[in-house]
């Protein structure tokens, strides 16, 4: 039986017999009708159709645009390579889909397959020049048609119908892709993403996986003595860390993007990734390195560019951010993600404002008086509001606040308003308030703060602030007409997104001579983490002590100290890309000692709902403790409310 034919060996032997007989007769038209069929099956179909154009006459109109179709084809494919320069990345799809559309102006054509293929061919064409909402548009119209659409175009645009978010729609068009042709990596891969950005993880985490044991590292074709790179390996590895980190578990995804880039370092866009983790994993100086090393390889690198910005947003270095941003604008406009890394520095930017408000009860079990520094029932609220940025690290705004409790003797009030300058600049942030202050009893007055923090590192912040007529004043003192002077130092470690711990001691200097000093410190660990729950471990420890004791006339222990281990749980009920709905449950006990009144465990459980989109977030939830005051327990339930607009901190 004799092998099969060599299609590409049979078009070099008819080429090479054209080349021959056209060198001793150019009037051979069967000759010239060989070499332009010869060089379009050789690839060759830009060739071919300049050719075919000095002798129409020998081809069939099938013929004709066939060879025309398979020249715009070519130019559509190579114009996806790779440009000297970003300004003239999309030039050749412009100029083939340019071509494309004259031919359908001045050349209609007359087989109806080759009319369907240039239409087919420009939704390849639109996609590149990221045009994707025509894409869409194209192939709904050959749908409506009653065309049956080829299927080699549904992965373009399954991938216009991602960049338009509209993954639940890509979907299906995206698995046709794969059944007509399983082993196109590309599909699967983008396959994976529409199940990501539709939040079905469970499909996406085992559709990579599966990808990346399907491909050999280094495939050996028969008979060969070494292997050869596989790039579809590479990028079947590369997505499927990107994938992890996109269900949460960015520990995971770095782990295993730090082995590719041990393998590959001098490979861009896998530095790019291992800064996108970084980022995710709350490190943005971090981030920052691998961007820049990202861009040193490749300098026009649109995920490193895009990436740049947020990293420097996040270190709140925003001239460079803008800086940053202009050059990703000027090189990459076409980007789709580009308007999102706009609209997240204008954010940042923009108005920043707080709104919180509370209101609680405590009642003592044995029904007796309230012994709680809160009284029976208390309520508050506090508004912040901060300009847009003047000149990249200043804003000025104004704050009010108030704050009430019911005691046995009455009720108290406390209010302040003011206002405020905020400077903050890569490592260093700085604040001052002015305001003044009023209550039911004579503990008003002037109130002012003065505030720094300094970020030592991805990990380390420490800072120090300093209150006049601190907000922080026990109502129990005020209803005295005594308020309080503070002096606190903080310093938090935060590694990861994983793991955080803090620390804060204060001092609270009362009129009546009293010294109050607090320490507290809290801790936090990621033990599970799944794309829609995310499981931590907390523990806190506090201590106090008070100069005057129970003779201050408010709660005010001589010795007190408390620790506390809980859990925290973090539902993702509901997520379209930047809003989502997100619920919070948190359990917590631990023991409560009090000199001369002993040790009391103390239960907390607090619950709450947080919604989420733009910038934006607005947060509600109930929590309920048993605290114990001088020996007696209570009962407190509190409700509480908070609206976030911007990047306030």
């Amino acid at each position: 039986m004799p092998p099969p034919a060599d299609p590409i060996a049979n078009a070099r032997r008819d080429l090479a017999d054209a080349e021959r007989r056209l060198l001793a007769d150019r009037a051979d038209n069967d000759a010239f009708r060989l070499r332009v069929l010869a060089l379009d099956a050789l690839g060759a179909s830009g060739l071919a159709a300049e050719a075919m154009a000095e002798r129409p006459q020998l081809f069939a109109d099938h013929e004709r645009e066939r060879l025309e179709g398979d020249a715009i084809a070519r130019r559509i494919g190579w114009s996806r390579a790779t440009a000297v320069h970003p300004s003239q990345r999309l030039d050749e799809s412009r100029a083939a889909l340019a071509a494309l559309e004259t031919l359908q102006r001045e050349s209609p054509r007359q087989t109806t397959w080759e009319s369907t293929r240039l239409r087919v061919d420009a939704l390849s064409a639109l996609n590149h020049l990221q045009r994707h909402e025509e894409v869409v548009r194209g192939y709904q119209a050959l749908l409506d048609e009653g065309i049956e659409v080829p299927a080699y175009i549904l992965a373009t645009v399954g991938d216009s119908l991602l960049a338009l978010r509209r993954p639940e729609d890509a979907i299906p068009l995206l698995e046709a892709a794969i059944a007509h042709a399983p082993q196109d990596v590309n599909a699967r891969i983008l396959l994976g993403y529409a199940l990501i950005e539709a939040e079905r993880f469970d499909r996406a985490l085992p559709l990579f996986a599966t990808l990346a044991a399907s491909q050999e590292a280094w495939p050996r074709h028969p008979g060969a003595v070494t292997g050869y790179e596989n790039w579809d390996r590479y990028s079947a590895d590369l997505n499927h860390a990107l994938a992890h980190s996109y269900a949460n578990d960015n520990a995971r995804a770095e782990e295993m993007l730090q082995a590719l880039a041990a393998i590959g370092p001098a490979n861009a866009g896998l530095q790019g990734a291992v800064g996108s983790v970084q980022s995710r994993r709350m490190r943005p100086a971090a981030a920052l390195e691998r961007y820049g090393m990202a861009l040193t390889l490749d300098p026009y690198d649109r995920d490193a560019m895009a990436g740049r910005v947020s990293a420097l947003t996040s270190l709140d270095r925003v001239g460079a951010a803008r800086v940053a941003l202009a050059d990703l604008q000027q090189t990459h406009p076409e980007d789709p993600r580009l308007e999102r890394v706009e609209r997240d520095l204008r954010h940042h930017r923009g108005i920043q404002a707080t709104l919180l408000a509370h209101h609680g009860r405590s009642d003592q079990r044995s029904a007796g008086t309230s012994l709680s520094p809160l009284g029976t029932r208390d309520r508050g609220w506090s508004l912040q509001v901060r300009s847009p940025l003047l000149d990249d690290r200043w804003r000025v705004g104004v704050f009010a606040h108030q704050d009430q409790a019911d005691f046995d003797d009455g009720r108290i009030r406390h209010r302040a308003a003011g206002v405020g300058g905020w400077y903050r600049h890569d490592r260093l942030g700085a604040w001052a308030t002015l305001g003044g202050s009023s209550g039911t009893v004579s503990s008003g007055g002037a109130t002012w703060t003065l505030g720094a923090d300094w970020r030592f590192n991805d990990a380390w912040r420490a800072g120090a602030t300093v209150a006049r007529n601190a907000r922080d004043t026990s109502l129990q003192a005020r209803r005295l007409g005594i308020a309080a002077d503070a002096a606190s130092l903080s310093l938090s470690h935060a590694p990861s997104d994983t793991f955080a711990v803090d620390a804060r001691l204060m001092r609270l200097r009362y009129d009546d001579g009293n010294t109050r000093d607090l320490f507290g410190t809290n801790l936090a660990r990621r033990l599970l983490s799944r794309p829609h729950l995310l499981v931590d471990g907390l523990a806190s420890a506090y201590a106090g002590r008070g100069s005057r004791g129970s003779a201050a006339g408010y709660f005010n222990p001589e010795r007190d100290a408390s620790a506390t281990v809980g859990v925290r749980l973090d539902h993702i009920a509901w997520r379209r890309y930047e809003t989502a709905f997100q619920q919070r449950l948190e359990l917590a006990a631990g023991p409560y000692w009090q000199r001369d009144a002993g040790t009391h465990w103390v239960p907390a459980v607090a619950y709450r709902h947080l919604w989420r989109r733009d910038g934006r977030q607005f947060e509600y939830g109930i929590a309920w403790s048993r605290p114990v005051y001088d020996g007696v327990r209570e009962q407190r339930i509190a409700l509480d409310v908070a609206l976030h607009w911007g990047t306030a901190r």
